[in-house]
């Protein structure tokens, strides 16, 4: 039986229908792409699905016990709440076993007896069931995956940015047990890594989900049907998106083609019955009309609507946009985001800065703007500048104006009907002028906020993730207006297409070597955006300490050596023996009566930290012994 099934499947709102005659369903091996234009429906239908909508027509049916992991785009947590509690929680059967496991324990600590035993022996068998003993593993996995290193664990919500809560909630969800999962637009607060990651994550996964995505190579490498939703239903393709993509555009020229000779025959058929209706060929005239009776129309190919751009430069620049000389910068001086930074910026690069969450992107781009101050080094600013800057969280955008208010009330002179013409160019027609800002959409805002900064005519460009919320037609319009622009663009995004159709210039934000310590910089590869991608998430291993080379060269006495070899042989003889006691350590933890004495069951997990503490040292002397071995061998 289908998970999720769908028959004729419809919703209204005031009599507007927004999906109508939807037929799908979600089976147990499903791996869905769900695209559409911003505002065809696509949260509808997930919220009808979840049941937080009910359908005015149509029949949804879910299979019974169905459990549905939901990603929203704009979760809301508990801001008191431990980020590990919250990560804990998206297992309470796993929880509820510990507490069993803990109560029992704590009852034969007191007193022994078969029954309390029996069953800490049950519970025990039911966490290895359902891999309790290795969840602690796979939280670890899933949060330092996701950019959580193990010390941010303890943090309350409240202390995370809103991206990174919504990377918490995708955690929680992947941890969770699930039959279905749903995501919507999970790769918005993902660098290039977590997206990369999440991809294998998903393929990997034998258990459903369906996406929305409007990210084309996340979708290429984790789906393998495109559920698209176009004049209010829901066409069906199988494969990726690119092979939708191809097969949709050789669909939309063969109907094209179609409906052109259709129309064609219409007319020379209507202009015949015209002639000749009153003529000496009046029957053949009435057989053409019965033939135009019978006939089944072709539909004009659909045609998204989409922004059709144009940005002028109406002032060149200076050659030199930028320099920067011996850069360092950071958040205040005890946080270093990058230094020893040489760099340029010219006329008409188009820069795409890449690098990990957190490492000073947006930091980059604001001292670029002169809205925050370097540590030292010397920045040059070129002249003539006219800069728009694009902020993806909008923030500029005044919340109480209408959509045409926003743009009006920078052109207070200019007529109504050049407003409306130029918002059309965004997308923006009919009652969608009248909308207040903050009733709009993600991808809306976004759209207006763009049709804000091409009216400044600017000639710098500095853009901070410009699609997120963008669906996969404005995107690819706003990809061309770009390309076609004559000025400079310097740009931080984590879609590797647009990345790779856009940048000419990659500013990477590395982590070097700098003598045995790692440090941060950002430097100009000469490489393809690829390469740069993948240079910007590879971490560099200190090297280990070589030995001294001499230039004296001098007997050594044998007894030296022989001394050396001794404490070598004395670490290993050591570490064998906390190896072995490791092991007989989680032997009895692996047994059910080790968990009657509480106090033992602590001893032993202090214990064990404590050794493998030890085990790591002991690794560590002998790697520092055999190189002294070396060192006085080779001289």
């Amino acid at each position: 039986m289908s998970l999720v099934q769908c028959i004729d499947l419809g919703i209204e709102f005031a009599g507007n229908h927004i999906l109508s005659s939807v037929n799908c369903s979600i089976e147990h091996n499903s791996k869905i792409g769900l695209i559409g234009p911003n505002g065809s429906g696509k949260s509808t239908l997930i919220k009808m699905i979840m049941g937080m909508l009910e359908p005015t027509s149509g029949i949804l049916v879910k299979a019974k016990k169905c459990r549905i992991g939901y990603l929203a785009q704009n979760a809301v947590l508990d801001p008191q709440r431990k980020m590990i509690d919250y990560i804990n929680e998206a297992r309470p059967d796993l929880l509820g076993l510990k507490h069993k496991m803990e109560t029992l324990s704590a009852q034969l600590a007191g007193q022994h007896d078969i029954q309390t035993q029996n069953e800490l022996n049950a519970v025990l068998e039911e966490m290895h069931n359902k891999g309790a003993f290795e969840h602690d593993n796979q939280i670890k996995y899933v949060l330092t995956s996701l950019g959580f290193p193990a010390e941010e664990w303890e943090k309350t919500i409240a202390q995370f940015s809103g991206g990174e809560q919504t990377r918490i909630c995708l955690a929680a969800l992947l941890l969770m047990q699930y039959d279905l999962l749903i995501l919507d637009e999970p790769t918005n607060h993902l660098d290039i890594a977590m997206i990369r990651w999440l991809e294998r994550f998903l393929w990997a996964n034998p258990r459903p989900y369906l996406v929305v995505s409007h990210d084309r190579e996340f979708l290429d490498n984790t789906v393998s049907s495109i559920y698209y939703i176009r004049d209010k239903t829901i066409r069906i393709s199988k494969g990726n998106y690119s092979s939708f993509y191809e097969a949709d555009q050789i669909a939309a020229k063969a109907q094209q083609k179609h409906y052109e000779r259709q129309q064609k025959l219409i007319a020379d058929t209507e202009a015949f019955i015209q002639k000749n209706i009153a003529g000496q060929k009046t029957a053949m005239a009435k057989s053409r009309i019965k033939m135009l009776a019978r006939m089944d129309i072709i539909q004009k190919p659909h045609h998204s609507r989409e922004m059709k751009l144009h940005l002028d430069a109406p002032q060149r620049s200076g050659n030199d946009v930028f320099i920067l000389k011996n850069l360092m910068f950071g958040i205040g001086e005890n946080r270093i985001l990058a230094k020893n930074v040489n760099l340029s910026a010219h006329w008409q690069d188009r820069i795409a800065l890449i690098g990990p969450n957190g490492c000073g992107k947006s930091t980059l781009l604001r001292i670029l703007r002169d809205e925050h101050e370097i540590l030292s080094g010397e920045l040059k600013i070129g002249a003539s500048l006219r800069v728009a800057y694009y902020d993806q969280h909008q923030s500029y955008l005044d919340e109480s104006l209408t959509v045409m208010d926003t743009l009006w009330s920078l052109v207070p002179t200019q007529t109504r009907g050049y407003v409306l013409s130029w918002l059309a160019r965004f997308g923006f027609v009919g009652d969608d002028v009248d909308k207040e800002v903050s009733v709009l959409s993600g991808g809306e805002k976004s759209r207006l906020y763009l049709s804000v900064l091409i009216h400044e005519k600017p000639n710098l460009l500095i853009m901070d993730e410009p699609t997120n919320h963008l669906d996969i037609p404005m995107n690819d319009a706003l990809l061309e207006a770009l390309d076609e622009f004559k000025g400079t663009i310097i740009f931080v995004s984590h879609d590797r297409h647009f990345i790779r159709k856009l940048a000419n210039k990659f500013w990477v934000f590395r982590r070097v070597l700098e003598g045995r310590s790692v440090a941060s910089t950002i430097e100009e590869p000469d490489a393809d955006a690829d390469t740069a991608m993948d240079l910007a998430f590879t971490e560099p291993e200190p090297p280990k300490k070589a030995p001294v080379v001499r230039d004296k060269i001098r007997k050594i006495n044998p007894w030296h050596l022989e001394q050396v070899q001794k404490k070598i042989d004395h670490k290993h003889q050591e570490l064998s023996n906390r190896q072995a006691r490791l092991d007989e350590i989680h032997q009895l933890l692996s047994d059910s009566s080790t968990y009657s004495d509480k106090s033992a069951v602590l001893s032993l997990n202090s214990e064990s930290e404590e050794i493998e503490n030890m085990i790591q040292q002991l690794h560590d002397d002998i790697q520092e012994l055999e190189d002294e071995y070396l060192e006085l061998a080779c001289d």
